[in-house]
């Protein structure tokens, strides 16, 4: 079973400041993709899939708020990974942000993928 991704992400670098709810462990600093329900974040510590994490980012002048979840990691081994990163799932972040985070990415390109799209 292929699992395949809902939501388009947009290729939008950003500032954040993304820390480890247990121990508020600082986890990264830069956005790296971006959707209204998460975020694609290198990684400046080791991360699980699983932990909560909370997060502030600033898209074009405007700083927003989530809780999230870790979804994925990604090591940074495979050719064209940008290195070690972690996908952040939001878990809680009001609705009001999540349509403006929508509305600022209107004509941002997706991020180029990396290997190939499977049919």
């Amino acid at each position: 079973m292929t699992i395949r991704r809902k939501i388009l992400r947009r290729a939008k670098r950003a500032r954040c400041h993304a820390v480890g709810v247990e121990g508020f462990r600082h986890l990264g600093d830069k956005v790296l993709d971006i959707s209204p329900f998460g975020l694609l974040v290198a990684a400046d510590d080791e991360v699980f899939v699983g932990e909560d994490v909370i997060v502030t980012f600033q898209l074009d002048g405007k700083w927003f708020d989530a809780d999230g979840k870790v979804s994925r990691v990604i090591e940074g081994y495979r050719e064209g990974d940008p290195g070690y990163a972690f996908g952040i799932e939001f878990t809680c972040i009001s609705l009001t942000d999540r349509i403006d985070i929508g509305e600022r990415l209107v004509g941002v390109p997706p991020p180029v993928p990396q290997r190939l799209v499977r049919a």
